[in-house]
């Protein structure tokens, strides 16, 4: 049963208007992002739970699939993966999505579901809805607007906050943790910290989805002692330092950690603090891996398959990116902190330094913008 009643408000209030808003209820190592095939979902027996990491880039994109065939689609990466995204579906013989999942308004996230509602029947959109303005969240917001249902309705637009419950199939329960009202404010970054975070919990075991959540987020999850633990977790914010800590692995104690991340990203994803604390863990990343499926059965016996074989060295799977941070940076005179050329917060011109690359900028004793750490 849902349990919540959504309301219109700030940047959607036209849109929800309009859409509608429903009543609570021993090979070498490959090389990280090279060609692959498709992933394939075997008929499955009774009462197993199917999820799909799909290799996005740097980005995030997991589709389940419920024990009655229901299927849940969650972030999309780029919007430059939405095509090849749609391609993946049907080639896995999905046909519509009944619930389409935005954990927070980044492009990274959102962008490629905007071909997914172009071109799959959609039943319900859930976002959270939070005052946002961008290109991207704004196409998004215009796809749910014009997307339609199997039978040519508009979907259900579904404002998510913590409490929303969803039973999809027999013994399988969604239940949202984050975000919570009211929403973070003045954080390092307040879409990342009110993601939408939720477990989805079966007969076999629980998997835990934490879209880029970061410390405030995670305080706020202790504070009100929200239920964490769960046998698989995607981790958060494509392993940034500041995705996850000790505490939170402790608390959710998980079997296996799935990293979706790009090869050679530019922020250095996932990070070496990350991966220390991983350590010891099965992880999973989509560098490496490639789409990743995951079979939980009501034995609870985990099976996981992925489309490229991971390196034969433990050790090189868990090293981290190195940032392809090429060309010249900004330097702030006054903070010490160098920044990509296309930050949005690139200090006045009066106290800009430009340095030829990040490592003249780090010997004169600058440090990166979160823009260029991906934090």
């Amino acid at each position: 049963m849902l349990r919540m009643r959504c309301s219109l408000y700030g940047i959607v209030l036209i849109l929800l208007l309009l859409v509608g808003c429903a009543p609570d209820p021993k090979p070498s190592a490959p090389t990280p992002n090279s060609a692959s095939p498709t992933v394939a979902l075997e008929p499955a027996p009774k009462d197993t739970l199917q999820v799909v990491f799909f290799d996005v880039g740097q980005g995030d994109s997991a589709l389940v699939v419920f024990p009655n065939g229901k299927t849940m689609l969650i972030d999309g990466g780029e919007t430059d993966k939405g095509r090849r995204l749609v391609q993946k579906l049907g080639q896995i013989g999905v046909k519509q999505i009944d619930w389409l999942v935005a954990t927070h308004p980044h492009s990274d996230h959102i962008g490629g579901l905007i071909q997914v509602l172009k071109s799959l029947p959609v039943g319900e959109v859930w976002d959270i809805a939070m005052a946002y303005e961008s290109p991207i969240y704004r196409d998004f917001l215009l796809a749910v607007r014009n997307a339609r249902t199997p039978d040519g309705k508009r979907p259900v637009f579904r404002k998510v906050r913590a409490g929303l419950t969803l039973t999809p199939a027999r013994g399988v329960r969604v239940e949202a943790l984050a975000p919570r009202e009211p929403l973070l404010v003045g954080t390092r970054s307040d879409p990342n910290n009110n993601s939408l975070v939720f477990r989805i919990d079966a007969p076999g075991g629980s998997f835990l989805f934490t879209g880029d959540v970061e410390r405030e987020g995670r305080q706020r999850l202790y504070a009100v002692r929200a239920r964490l633990q769960a046998d698989v977790l995607k981790v958060s914010h494509h392993g940034a330092a500041n995705g996850t800590d000790k505490v939170f692995l402790g608390r959710v104690n998980p079997r296996v950690a799935v990293i979706s991340v790009g090869a050679g990203n530019r922020y250095g994803h996932p990070h070496r603090e990350t991966l220390a604390l991983l350590q010891g863990m099965r992880v999973y990343r989509t560098d490496w891996h490639g789409d990743i499926v995951m079979r939980l059965g009501a034995d609870k016996k985990l099976q996981i398959t992925s489309t490229r074989r991971a390196p034969d060295s433990a050790a090189a799977a868990m090293q981290p990116s190195k940032p392809r941070i090429a060309g010249v940076v900004i330097g702030n005179r006054n903070s010490k902190v160098y920044h990509t050329p296309d930050c949005p917060r690139l200090p006045k011109p009066e106290n800009r330094v430009r340095f030829r690359s990040a490592q003249e900028a780090e010997r004169a004793g600058y440090r990166p913008h979160a823009c260029v750490i991906g934090e």
